[in-house]
């Protein structure tokens, strides 16, 4: 059992949930909890597994995961990220970085400089639900892999396909060109109403910055709005609302 948070394992675990960049650096991250942790074994995902004895009782199915590691009570509330820590958590490597083959009649969301990766976890969640074939993830986005992103996610980061874009204004360009419309969310005039997205084909939509919205550079590559109906007393939504309502308007209706 590893009891001391100087053991290498245990400084590798901390390392990965300090950053981003250590994530990079060391191609892991780390999921941790019993349902994000039983979603990663089932994808097949899983390096290895550390559980302290109380969750090996309390959580049958880790006998079946290989070998785990055990790690102290104390280990473990090192370790996480949250105040009342389940005691389970798996070092998963980082999937490879690269840009999407896009199909013709795809349907996919891009976000622009999100803010909150709690946002973000739940965005990939919906993207899954309503059957989205790719979430874009631009420059500035927070790290999918992030402590707070993956529990927001509830699993759908292991299955959900999401890409990471160096150059959002090309990637929209892109899709253009393969005749994908990109419509980039909006709150001005001349902006198409989500209830008028056309129900078949390739669509792309753009959610932006939590504060500032769509970037001009994004809203000039796209060249075409969409906003969502609502209350005159209401500005805007949440962006996590705002992709949810609109994903459900790309896909939802159509299936």
């Amino acid at each position: 059992m590893l009891t001391s948070r100087d053991n290498p394992a245990v400084k590798l675990c901390r390392r990965l949930q300090s950053g981003a960049k250590a994530r990079r650096e060391e191609g892991l991250f780390l999921a941790e909890g019993a349902r994000l942790c039983r979603e990663a074994l089932s994808a097949g995902e899983v390096r290895s597994v550390l559980a302290t004895p109380e969750a090996m009782d309390q959580y049958p199915w880790l006998a079946g995961a290989g070998e785990v590691t055990l790690v102290s009570p104390g280990v473990a509330r090192a370790i996480s990220d949250t105040k009342t820590p389940q005691g389970v958590f798996c070092l998963c490597a980082l999937p490879e970085r690269r840009e999407p083959a896009f199909r013709p009649d795809g349907r996919y969301l891009l976000l622009d400089r999100l803010q909150d990766p709690g946002n973000l976890g739940t965005i990939l969640r919906g993207a899954e639900a309503f059957g989205l074939d790719a979430v874009i993830l631009g420059p500035g986005c927070p790290d999918p892999f992030s402590p707070k992103a993956l529990r927001s996610t509830m699993g759908s980061v292991f299955r959900q396909p999401f890409f990471q874009a160096e150059d959002l204004p090309g990637t929209i360009g892109r899709m253009e060109g393969l005749g994908i419309p990109v419509y980039a969310a909006l709150l001005e005039p001349g902006a198409r109403s989500a209830r008028e997205l056309p129900a078949k084909g390739g669509l792309g939509v753009v959610i932006g910055n939590e504060g500032n919205g769509v970037s001009p550079e994004a809203a000039k590559a796209a060249g075409k709005g969409v906003y969502i109906p609502m209350a005159p007393a209401i500005e805007s939504l949440n962006a996590a609302m705002a992709a949810t309502v609109l994903m459900w308007e790309m896909s939802g209706r159509s299936r």
